[in-house]
């Protein structure tokens, strides 16, 4: 199956200009779980004579619960065993609430702009029925205040930028804008994230109302705003509640939520075609400021009756890279890309 071709996607970034990611797990962790058979960013360097010892105690102090097919396993552990500083890999693979394959799918890692897809849930669903109208005086006034939060991470010349390109504009276009689909700068592309934080209620009342929204969503958590300082709090979130995130969006079955509402989401997002999966929708998020890591998330909307193939792929490394910051990220970048097409081969 060929890979799908590079597509347009804005980094998340520090307040001091760094480009950050959220990350997920590849260094000696859970035991992964092979339910049946069916794309930049590194810490200490492990001599490859010491891999096997590695896995060895991993497998000892995880219990093994992978059972059906474990060739998936065998070559998604040979993509993390490659050389270079030691990461950290979560992985969730599956159809609507069926995984065929995970990996640390429970623990919570930094995420970056992958929590937008739970956010544009909350975007939409706070104003169903009128996507097409202007955001509202409310939000015009947020990005008007130079000492608001959401705003706080811009310059003054970004300011200017962000109000020239979201005043007046309507739900749907700012959400667009924050998912990537429609083209724009990266601080206009976070500043849209930040107004709908804001007009949410903040990253508290956000993550409230993405936890409310369905229990499967509880691993997702807006600690901060985008580009703004990770010191008080991260965004946050687990490979199973963006796995059970996508899964609604790409069923178009949001709790709470009305059938046309729920259909919008998936067509704000960034969009490819695959020869033999189908339409994919997809998020990325990454991050080259410590921790580095890199995610991917998305699904296949399949032909023939077939349920959407949900993936999220993320990797972290541990510490700072010993080599240049730009290899260590380009492999990342790398890393999540092979694993995303190990998974794509046990696609059933």
């Amino acid at each position: 199956m060929t890979v799908d071709a590079a597509t347009h996607e804005h980094s998340d970034a520090d307040a001091d200009g760094t480009s950050k990611t959220a990350g997920m797990s590849t260094a000696p962790g859970p035991t992964p779980h092979v339910a049946r058979s069916t794309s930049r960013c590194a810490g200490a360097q492990i001599g490859r004579a010491w891999l096997p010892v590695v896995l060895a105690l991993a497998m000892a102090a995880w219990p093994i619960t992978a059972r059906g097919d474990g060739d998936l396993d065998r070559r998604v552990q040979a993509v993390l065993a490659g050389p270079g500083d030691p990461a950290q890999a979560g992985v969730w693979f599956g159809t609507p609430g069926a995984p065929i394959y995970q990996l640390a799918a429970d623990r919570a890692m930094p995420a970056a702009s992958v929590v937008k897809t739970a956010i544009l849930i909350e975007l939409f669903a706070a104003h169903a029925g009128h996507l097409d109208d202007p955001l509202g005086a409310a939000a015009d006034a947020i990005v008007a205040d130079d000492k608001h939060a959401a705003m706080a991470p811009f310059s003054a010349a970004q300011r200017k930028e962000i109000r020239t390109a979201l005043h007046g504009a309507t739900v749907r276009t700012v959400g667009a804008i924050m998912m990537g689909s429609q083209k724009a700068s990266n601080p206009v592309y976070n500043a849209a994230a930040n107004l709908i934080i804001a007009a949410l209620g903040g990253p508290a009342g956000t993550t409230a109302k993405i936890h409310a929204r369905d229990p499967g969503f509880a691993g997702v958590i807006v600690g901060r705003y985008m580009l703004a300082s990770r010191t008080a709090g991260d965004n946050e979130a687990t490979p199973a509640s963006l796995a059970a995130v996508l899964a609604a969006v790409a069923t178009a079955r949001v709790p709470g939520v009305d059938a046309t509402t729920a259909g919008a989401l998936a067509q704000v997002m960034m969009q490819s075609k695959d020869p033999a999966l189908g339409v994919h929708r997809h998020k990325d998020g990454n991050l080259d400021s410590d921790p580095m890591v890199c995610i991917k998330t998305g699904f296949y909307l399949r032909r023939n009756d077939k349920p959407p193939l949900i993936y999220v792929v993320g990797a972290s490394l541990s510490a700072r890279p010993t080599g240049s910051r730009d290899a260590a990220h380009n492999r990342l970048d790398k890393l999540t890309d092979a694993l995303h097409a190990a998974l794509r081969t046990a696609a059933p």
